[in-house]
Order: C-alpha cells, then structure tokens, then sequence
C-alpha cells in the first residue's frame, strides 16, 4: 500500500512556556484563553517574518509559495500535556505619584501555558508533498524561526518524521469536519476556532502589520478564515492511593560499642554468649519498642574489624509502612552488654508488587570498580599519580594482613600467590586508577579487578583511608563516577603509557615500537585491536614513573601519550602497559 504523503512539522519549547493572544483579543482578554494550539495562521506568518529577517523579499516570496501548499489542507495536531499558568504586571499609569509608597498602578494580567521541554507539539498537513527545494525551504526557515506567540515561547522548530508513536497522555486537535478521526479516542472535547490562510493567500496579506492596532480589530484579517476545531484532552485519572509494603530494612550503626560478629581475627564474637544474655532482636525490639515476631535480624560486619557496621532486619511478610513507624525512626539507641551504639537509617526495600524503587541491604554483590571522590583542601597531583596508588595498595594490604593475618591475603590484592610467587592470572588482580577532572589535582580514585571482588575484598578496600600527602587531610568518599568505565569510540591518554619492551630494528624495520606495543597490550588484556593508534603531546615527562618500593619501569624507555579509535564503542577502564596496577598507561573517554 502506498503511503499518504504527509508534511510534519515539530515544535519543542525548551523553557517550558508557550503564550500566544488569540486573534481579535486584547492581552487582557487572553487571561484564560491562550491560543492552543498555534494557529495556522500564525504558523504561516512566522515562516514569512523569518524569510523577510534572513532573505529579504526574494525569499519571502518563496515562503508564500510554501504557505499556499500547506493551505490547502487544514492541519492536525498532536498536543502534549499543557497546564495553564496566571500571573500579573503591575504597570505604572501614565498620570501617577512617584513616591515609593503611591498606589497609583494597573495591574496587567498575562497567562501562559506550562508544557515539558522535551515534549513535542506535532503539526501535520496530510496530504501534502512538497518537492526537494520547498522541503529544504521549509527546514531553513523553520530552524531559523526563534519563538512562536509571544517572545517568551522559545522554540525549537524543525521538519520530521511521521512515524513517531503517540503516547497516552497526548491530545489532539483536528477541524470539526475530520471530528471521525477521534471517534474512539477517550478524554473531554473542546470546540476552538483557530485563523487559517486562504490558498490563495497574497505576500501582502500574510506580512500586513498590526502595530495600529485597528488590522486587530478585524474579525478576520484580509487572506484568511475561521477553522472551527475539536481539541481532545485525555482524561487523567488521580492515582489509587495505596500504602507501600516493607519487605526489609537496614540501619547504619554509629558508635564504638557495636555489636560483635565472628570474623577470622575474632572468631569467638557474635557467638551465643553466658545464659540469660539478650539476642540482638531483642535489643532491636527494645530500640525500636516494635519488632514483628517473624522478623530477622542480621549484623553485617563491613570492614571485617570483628563488629557490625549495620544491621539487617528482613520480614517474612512484608508490612505496610505504617506500622513500622518505630522501626523505620528508632526511638532509642541500642543498648546491652558492651553493646552501646545510635540506630540510623540507611535503606529500606519495598515489596516487588508495590512497583516502587527496590534498595539494595543484602551484602553486596562480586563487583569489579569500587571508586572514591578525593575531598582535600590540597589534593595529590595526578603527576604523582604512582605514589598515591601504590600508598593506597601498601595501605590495603597492611589492613587485610591485620584482619585476616599476613598468610590469607587475597591474591586478588596482593598479586602474589601463597609461596610469594607473582601470580598467573593475566593483569585479573587489583589496579588502583586514579583521574583529575581538571588534568592537574587528583579527585577520583578506583580500585579495579577484571576478577571481581569478592565481598570481604571490597570491605577491606573501603576500609583504606589516605595519609596527608601535601599537608592536608584526605578523605576518600564512596562515589558512583561513570568516568573510567564509560563507553567510546574514541580514548586519550589520562596518564603516560610506559613501554614493555625495547623497540629493536628487524629485517629493516622497526618492531616493539611504542604504538605497537599498545595494540599488543589491548589485545592480550581481551579488547578489541584499535583502528587507529595516533600519538598526542602531553605533559608525559612530568610524571614520576618509578615505584618507591620497587623498580617497576625503565625511564629509559620514555613516557608517551595515544588517542585510539575503535570501530565500535569499547567499555573502560583500559590501563595498558608497565605500572598499569599503579595508575599509568590509564586511557579515558574522550567523547
């Protein structure tokens, strides 16, 4: 079947504001009565004003040409939600006392429409083609057309296509003659009369000025006429109020005596202690003074320091909300044997069919990013980027050996295997990144495993704090920055790539070149080959590129910069090179 031609034309209003006087009405008048939707007949005057402003009157004779086709059918709408909006000028008389406190004003009321700015009003001229050259005309002028109404309805206009879907909260407006076209469409019905140009509209007619007001006063300007239309507004229905269910909720707890969880330095805590001592629900019940029966209290022990950071309290059958008012604001702290801690909530989990936000209070799941914000007065150069990796590593370490003993740290941390031998696992241990939104101080700091982490790994990892590095203390935030995953085409040095090997000349030719050795790395670490590997000029030399406790580059080699390009987007991080696991050979999105 062969498609109806059709011209659309789409109109977006970023500021949210749309406020147009209807035709034979004051501005008073248009209190309540905002024009909507635009009338043809403004429509084809904004095409004319714009070709006059950017072609003179060449161009404006060809805007009439355009304006003729598209009279010849009356137009459709499709209208967004638009909400009414009243507000009022006090305008000084022409005769009035000057005086501060003189009352001598009118009041001057305006109104205006409410519409989302990235919603869209569609205007369509079924049966109407346009050639090659009017359908170009059309898009310059209306890209070129700055507001339509009133200059506070900013706009964005352009030709589109047809096929876009309608969703369910858009009107329409179509002429009372095609009212069968709405015929199975719900929502309340109103009767409008929008100005339309004749087809056989003159240049004169459409560009005829109403600053004498008298043209105004016309019921009809020369070259025009009355359209009655039906504008369709669906009808909304007010939700059902209902009352969210709790399926679980989780409390952050904040003190030196919190209770005790068996962990491998502490493997006697949290065990059943002497008779007669009180469970933790119990202890919840009285904080809180309501736990239901069925509910289960677990303490989760994040830093593995050998007491709970956070209690869990899981329902059987989720609750309305209402009655774990005591729950969810705990009256009292909570209290028991070298047990004195405060109760504050930190997420709460809705039952699925309540269809709201679901929170996560589970132990977390394996991850591989775990990234910080750096807050700091004077925070550590990116330059210095491998000694606050490798102090961040030293620091992790020295926690995990106290926790859990120097023998069973995780490889995954330490690269190491049990005998002390470096681990076999491809680059699938730690890497500690670090980027400098500005290019100069160091703000975010991740920590990275291809592996993933387990969970006693990314609790030992968030347990790490940093020293003063420039005189000033350091805070390390958890943040949920997308900066070194974010996917791209096209990735620029953020830290110097290090060369691996020595470049040697063969068979006439260079190999192992620094280039070469970036496609090498990309490809053994499972990405993808580049299409292009293009050296950049950076301040790569500045960087200190030698480890403090081992020589972990050959300065010799040189420090360089790449921007490569894939021919699909490829998904970060990518840190390439020697000293990859202490922050170089570190490429970010440069899109």
């Amino acid at each position: 079947m062969t498609p109806v031609p059709e011209v659309v034309v789409a109109a977006r209003f970023p500021f949210g504001r749309y406020a147009a006087t209807p035709w034979f009405s004051s501005r008073r008048e248009h209190v309540g009565n905002v024009e909507w939707p635009p009338s043809p007949w403004r429509i084809a005057r904004a095409l004319v004003c714009t070709a006059y402003r950017i072609g003179g009157e060449e161009l404006a004779t060809d805007a009439v040409a355009v304006v003729r086709r598209l009279a010849s059918v009356e137009p459709r709408y499709v209208l967004p939600p638009a909400g009414e909006l009243v507000y009022a000028q006090w305008m000084p008389q022409l005769e009035y006392d000057d005086h501060p406190l003189a009352r001598a004003r009118s009041e001057n009321g305006h109104a205006l429409l409410a519409l989302e700015p990235e919603r869209e009003l569609l205007v369509r001229w079924p049966g109407v083609e346009l050639d090659y050259a009017e359908r170009a005309l059309l898009g310059r002028l209306l890209e070129a057309t700055p507001y339509l109404g009133q200059s506070v309805s900013v706009c964005h206009l352009k030709v589109r296509d047809a096929s876009r879907p309608h969703a369910s909260d858009e009107g329409a407006a179509v002429p009372r003659s095609a009212e069968h076209e709405l015929a199975d469409a719900p929502g309340e019905r109103t009767l409008v009369r929008l100005l339309a140009p004749n087809e056989s509209v003159a240049s004169d007619e459409i560009a005829i000025s109403t600053a004498d007001g008298l043209v105004k006063a016309m019921p009809a300007p020369p070259g025009s006429r009355w359209v009655e239309y039906v504008r369709l507004t669906p009808s909304r229905r007010r939700p059902r109020a209902r009352e969210p269910l709790v399926a679980a909720v989780s409390h952050r707890l904040e003190g030196p005596l919190r209770p005790p969880v068996a962990a491998p330095t502490h493997p006697e805590a949290g065990r059943a202690g002497p008779r007669g001592a009180p469970r933790l629900d119990a202890l919840v019940r009285r904080a809180c003074g309501f736990l239901p029966d069925h509910a289960r209290v677990t303490p989760v022990d994040d830093d593995l320091d050998g007491r709970a950071e956070r209690i869990v309290v899981r329902l059987a059958e989720p609750l309305p909300r209402s009655r774990l008012a005591s729950l969810l604001a705990p009256r009292s702290r909570l209290t028991g044997p070298a047990i004195d801690c405060v109760l504050r909530l930190e997420d709460v989990v809705w039952a699925p069919e309540d269809d709201l936000p679901r929170a996560t209070v589970s132990p977390e799941p394996r991850g591989q990013l775990i990234v910080f914000r750096l807050e700091s007065e004077r925070r550590p150069l990116l330059t210095d980027a491998v000694v606050v990796c490798e102090l961040f590593r030293r620091r992790l370490l020295g926690i995990a050996g106290r926790r859990l003993g120097a023998d069973a740290i995780p490889a995954k941390l330490s690269g190491k295997q049990p005998d002390g031998r470096p681990t076999r696992d491809d680059h699938g241990h730690l890497h500690v990144l670090v980027a400098a939104e500005d290019g100069r101080e160091i703000d975010l700091l991740a920590a990275w495993c291809p592996d993933g982490f387990t969970q006693a790994e990314a609790c030992l990892i968030r347990a790490v704090t940093l020293p003063m590095l420039l005189g000033a203390p350091i805070r390390l935030v958890p943040a949920s920055d997308t900066r070194f995953v974010r996917p791209a085409r096209r990735f620029v040095s953020h830290t110097p790539f290090l060369p691996v090997r020595h470049p040697k000349r063969r068979d006439g030719r260079m190999r192992h070149t620094p280039e070469a050795q970036v496609v090498d790395e990309l490809v053994y670490r499972g990405l993808p080959a580049p299409s292009a590997v293009t050296p950049v000029e950076g301040p790569w030399r500045t960087f200190r590129l030698v480890r403090m406790a081992k020589q972990g580059a050959f300065p010799h080699l040189g420090a360089h910069g790449f921007e490569l390009e894939f021919a699909d987007p490829v998904e970060g991080p990518i840190a390439i090179g020697r000293n990859s696991h202490f922050g170089m050979g570190l490429f970010l999105s440069a899109e």
